[in-house]
């Protein structure tokens, strides 16, 4: 299917998966740091190692929520399978999900619930995931990508949020309890990269969740994002130097 296969050399396997561990496990300044370090290693003809960033738009299911934007970034692979084939998979470690202006609920605090009857909740989200998708060459320099994504969910706060006439009064609720600890779903999109292959690309992507994310709400609430985002690779591919 994909023609000729592409073989890691040993060092180079080894460094993906290190770098695929840590990148998860790090804060993400220090993931820009690794992306930098191991750059050099690891881009060649066959592998693009690199960055992506970009605004997100989430929305949850049945909760009365608006889109929110926020900001991912992550790692990525791309890995050549083909002239038109490629697996990429990333390590995302801030992907932001949530919604904006959700109903207020009872906090069962008199002074919080009479402050707040006029507001609006905020939901943010963070979670780390892992989409693994594999691209294909519509044309030239445009893509098509699909797969699915793992997400891995760290925080959950609800941010009561009211305009009053000293300025506005905020008040978080940690609700991780509520919340499912993972979440699965699909991603599409479309890329268009400015280098063939190996260099910079833009794409969109939309990702739609299969899980019921809150266990506290009667329906299901699931997780939706679109993702509009550069990629760039780190470090550059090495010239093969040729024979005397």
């Amino acid at each position: 299917m994909f023609g000729r296969r592409y073989r890691f050399k040993k060092s180079q396997l080894s460094i993906f998966f290190i770098v695929l561990f840590l990148s998860v496990k790090v804060p993400v300044k220090s993931q820009v740091l690794i992306a930098l370090l191991f750059g050099d290693k690891l881009n060649s003809d066959k592998l693009e190692f690199g960055l992506l960033a970009g605004p997100n738009f989430s929305n949850i299911s049945n909760s009365d929520a608006q889109w929110k934007a926020g900001l991912g970034l992550g790692l990525y692979f791309n890995i050549k399978l083909s002239d038109n084939w490629f697996f990429h998979p990333e390590a995302v470690p801030k992907s932001p999900f949530g919604g904006k202006s959700i109903p207020v609920y009872n906090l069962n605090d008199p002074n919080l619930d009479t402050s707040f009857q006029n507001g609006s909740i905020t939901r943010e989200i963070s979670y780390i995931s892992l989409p693994l998708l594999f691209r294909y060459r519509i044309k030239g320099l445009l893509f098509a990508e699909a797969g699915p994504q793992l997400s891995l969910r760290t925080n959950v706060s609800d941010i009561f949020q009211v305009d009053m006439a000293g300025g506005e009064l905020e008040f978080i609720k940690k609700v991780e309890n509520e919340y499912t600890r993972f979440d699965f779903g699909a991603v599409i999109g479309l890329v268009m990269k400015l280098k063939r292959d190996n260099g910079m690309g833009i794409g969109i992507r939309y990702y739609y969740g299969f899980i019921d994310v809150m266990k506290t709400m009667s329906g299901s609430q699931q997780n939706s994002g679109l993702f509009v985002y550069v990629s760039f690779p780190v470090g550059g591919v090495k010239e093969k130097k040729e024979s005397p």
